[in-house]
């Protein structure tokens, strides 16, 4: 008997305790449910913002590129300059859309001979691309503008970080590369153990065989044991 009036009184109380603090627990729950449809309607307008940007960004690039091939120098410019203007822009934004917008840009500057600005487009594209398949492609268009400024040991740092991504299509092209800048550098242990590392993992390919080709005529010239 004593237990049942124990429990009764014990849920008299937490019936109590709800019904006071019932209109807290409603107000929680109308955050809650805000909070989750503001969630929803940033998450959709994100969205639909990222959608609306590459859409322009495609724009860009297919008023550039449509019908090049029959148009005069002076044309060819005056799209690029055009294009470079609307890039702007997106180039600042991150995510895929500044990878890309940075990424059409770099191309953009490399055609106009602009090795410097074009590298750091290609810099500011592998930032904002991480771990992604654009990643790699940045840097060994990062690498290519390097050597077009002589900075070789630039140069061989990129090549370096886009072969390292074992699915990037030019992977043993960008480790050939690797090995070649270090050679330039003068690295001709280095360089022996990056063409090794090639064409251990990759025998059959033409990049490996050239690396193996390079060994052999390092160890020559005496430059390696």
């Amino acid at each position: 008997m004593t237990e049942n009036t124990e429990n009764q009184t014990a849920s008299l109380k937490l019936n109590s305790l709800i019904e006071s603090k019932k209109k807290i627990f409603i107000a929680v729950l109308i955050i809650l449910l805000c909070c989750i449809v503001a969630f929803i309607v940033c998450t959709v307008v994100l969205n639909n913002a990222k959608v609306s940007n590459l859409t322009a960004l495609d724009d860009i690039s297919y008023t550039l590129t449509e019908g090049s091939a029959s148009l005069e120098e002076s044309e060819l410019t005056a799209r690029r300059i055009d294009a470079l203007e609307k890039l702007e822009q997106y180039n600042s934004k991150g995510g895929i859309v500044g990878a890309r917008s940075n990424m059409l840009t770099a191309d953009i500057l490399y055609q106009q001979n602009k090795y410097s600005e074009s590298a750091e487009a290609w810099k500011k594209t592998a930032e904002k691309s991480a771990k992604t398949y654009i990643e790699p492609i940045a840097y060994y268009n990062l690498a290519v503008c390097y050597e077009e400024l002589g900075q070789i040991a630039d140069a061989s740092d990129a090549y370096k970080k886009a072969a390292d991504n074992k699915d990037f299509i030019l992977n043993t092209h960008a480790a050939f590369s690797y090995g070649r800048t270090l050679e330039a550098l003068d690295k001709a242990s280095e360089a022996f153990a990056a063409y090794s590392d090639l064409y251990d993992r990759n025998p059959d390919d033409t990049w490996a065989k050239l690396a193996k080709t390079r060994m052999l005529l390092l160890q020559t010239e005496g430059k390696v044991e």
